[in-house]
């Protein structure tokens, strides 16, 4: 698919208009611990770009590519309010100043136990962002064009080895962040729904 830029005004209008969230059902848990995820957009210089951050060595899963989210607090009013508040932890922005504009499959319970939300969030001044160094090592915003050409996305086999498992997960879907670093699993999912909906329909892999 060739690249398209999208404006913010275009987007918003795209996830006014998103279907209901569906339910991405991976595991049955009677009571399931509840998080949020964000997939944060930014316009800078009128070029429309979603962020992402990778995780310091010390986070479980170090080093990986991830949308901003955790678990909600008792302080929460709603799994919206739980992804605004970590988005700003992490990204070291006012929670204030993200603007919740859509609402994304659920994922979940996930092998953490975890049943997770997901949404879509401006961040509305981009340019303050002091990320929080003790959880994000790196913060990327790439351009929604240019996640949307062709050779940006891709299947492929991964082995995960920690201590308490190992496991190969087939023919996942992975965005090239750069040349040595993928977002993947449950994150590239979530692009791609975003990605699939923004471009109704037509980015797909």
């Amino acid at each position: 698919m060739s690249d398209t830029s999208f404006s913010l005004a275009e987007i918003r209008a795209r996830c006014a208009v998103l279907p209901a969230p569906a339910w991405h059902r991976i595991h049955d848990l009677a009571a399931p611990r509840h998080a949020a995820i964000l997939v944060p957009l930014i316009e800078v210089d009128g070029v429309s770009s979603v962020v992402m951050t990778r995780r310091t060595a010390q986070m479980e899963h170090g080093g990986d590519w991830v949308f901003p989210g955790g678990r909600r607090q008792t302080e929460d009013e709603s799994s919206a309010d739980t992804a605004r508040r970590e988005a700003g932890e992490e990204l070291g922005v006012d929670p204030a100043s993200i603007d919740v504009i859509g609402q994304l499959a659920t994922r979940g319970p996930i092998d953490t136990g975890y049943l997770v939300e997901v949404y879509v969030g401006v961040v509305t001044h981009p340019l303050s962002m002091r990320p929080d160094r003790r959880e994000v090592a790196a913060v990327r915003a790439i351009d929604i064009a240019a996640l949307l050409v062709d050779d940006r996305s891709f299947r492929a086999d991964v082995s995960v080895t920690r201590a308490d498992v190992v496991s190969d997960y087939p023919a996942l879907r992975h965005y090239s962040i750069d040349g040595d670093h993928h977002l993947w699993g449950m994150q590239a999912d979530i692009l791609h729904e975003f990605l699939h909906h923004l471009t109704a329909g037509r980015h797909d892999f």
